[in-house]
């Protein structure tokens, strides 16, 4: 018996759908009831002009102007959910591991202290070395290590709560372990997934960790800056 063929969904309706499902959730955080929630939203020139597939701000009863930015992932963008072993970061996480290793094993203070020439360089060499080989052998392959475009791509759009919207077809395309190392990414990232289904509703996969500036608000780094603000405000 043939498996029914699941309806593709286009980033249109995926965009359409998370940001309605974001604005209602966020319905009754607002201290005046109004809110800016719009796709396609560009930031400024000097942030690289990037353009969010969503954005919505309002003001928050506790935490002042609030933003969310949405990156919308269809099908036709598989590769970019897709998770792949970033060995730039492994390599640069080995030479660390490989250093701190150096330091708290006392190997370090044979190169110090040691003046034969040979013992000096070599004890603290062979640890350095040592333990870096045994960090990229025992984490390769970790989430850790791995990555996805879809996450470079979201950090372009900085807001208090950075979320994913990803078709249910999309995720369903992935394998079982891609999905899961997806999910164990995001999560360490603090980036929020919203799963789209054909019939406009939307799961939360992954809630985000909300992300504070000190001084001023998200909304600065937009185009539309005065118009938000102008909007939400009064």
């Amino acid at each position: 018996m043939h498996q029914p063929i699941m309806k593709r969904l286009s980033e249109s309706f995926v965009q359409n759908s998370s940001l309605a499902y974001l604005l209602k959730a966020n319905k009754f955080k607002s201290t005046n009831g109004k809110f800016f929630a719009k796709k396609e939203v560009r930031t400024k020139r000097k942030y690289g002009s990037k353009r969010a597939d969503g954005l919505l701000a309002y003001r928050h009863w506790i935490w002042g102007i609030y933003t969310i930015s949405i990156e919308a992932k269809s099908f036709k963008t598989l590769p970019a959910i897709k998770p792949y072993q970033d060995d730039k970061l492994l390599f640069k996480n080995s030479l660390k591991a490989g250093g701190m290793i150096c330091i708290a094993s006392g190997a370090i203070f044979a190169f110090l202290k040691m003046n034969d020439g040979f013992l000096q360089y070599l004890l603290p060499l062979n640890v350095f070395v040592l333990t870096a080989l045994l960090y990229a052998f025992w984490r390769f392959g970790s989430y850790r290590h791995q990555d996805a475009k879809v996450l470079g791509q979201s950090d372009q759009y900085p807001a208090n709560e950075r979320w994913l919207a990803l078709s249910q077809d999309s995720l369903n395309d992935l394998k079982k372990e891609q999905a899961k190392t997806l999910k164990k990414i995001c999560q360490s990232r603090g980036v929020g997934v919203l799963v789209v289904k054909s019939n406009g509703k939307v799961r939360k996969w992954i809630r985000p960790k909300m992300r504070w500036k000190w001084l001023g608000n998200f909304v600065e780094f937009y185009s539309n800056e005065d118009k938000i603000l102008k909007m939400i405000t009064q």
